[in-house]
């Protein structure tokens, strides 16, 4: 499904009742920076004031758009404060960066591979100790035929090293006979 396709236009921050608003609100990959690792410092409403986290918004509305909201809006009593970093990015960005977050969202459900456990180890052990014998049967026969076949091409050196010197004998005696 296309991003630019989807209606919903939640801001994706959590507000002061410190609940997410969908899905969407969350990163979808791992932040490069602490959310308190700016300066200067943007301070909320609360009593007393406080720094205010800066976080990235995934909202379908603001994907990839930073903003500062209460430090207490997760515990549910924060003073609702909610500021914009980043200007609104144009349309086309907005959408492609959604289509990408919704990519990475898929591709991080797709190597979600089961463990594989003790037994089934123990099986795949277990089948290779009946099936080792057979494979080095099957490499000795592989040494014994690669050995006739390292006699055969000497003998067969031999025999054509022989026939061209017969050749050469009978042509140099044609020629030595006139």
């Amino acid at each position: 499904m296309s991003w630019s396709n989807c209606e919903s236009s939640a801001p994706g921050f959590r507000g002061a009742s410190g609940r997410r608003r969908g899905t969407e609100a969350r990163s979808p990959v791992p932040y490069r920076q602490n959310p308190m690792a700016y300066e200067p410092e943007v301070l909320c409403h609360c009593n007393p004031r406080r720094k205010a986290p800066r976080w990235i918004s995934w909202s379908r509305a603001n994907p990839g758009r930073r903003y500062y909201s209460c430090v207490n809006a997760m515990n549910g009593d924060g003073c609702g404060f909610v500021q914009w970093y980043d200007s609104p990015l144009p349309k086309f960005f907005s959408d492609l960066i959604g289509d990408l977050r919704d990519e990475v969202w898929r591709l991080h459900g797709q190597d979600n591979v089961p463990p594989v456990s003790v037994e089934q180890v123990e099986e795949c052990r277990d089948q290779f100790v009946l099936v080792e014998p057979t494979v080095k049967d099957l490499q000795d026969q592989l040494k014994e035929k690669s050995a006739e076949i390292a006699a055969l091409k000497g003998k067969f050196e031999k025999v054509v090293f022989i026939v061209l010197v017969f050749v050469f004998g009978v042509v140099a005696g044609k020629l030595f006979a006139f």
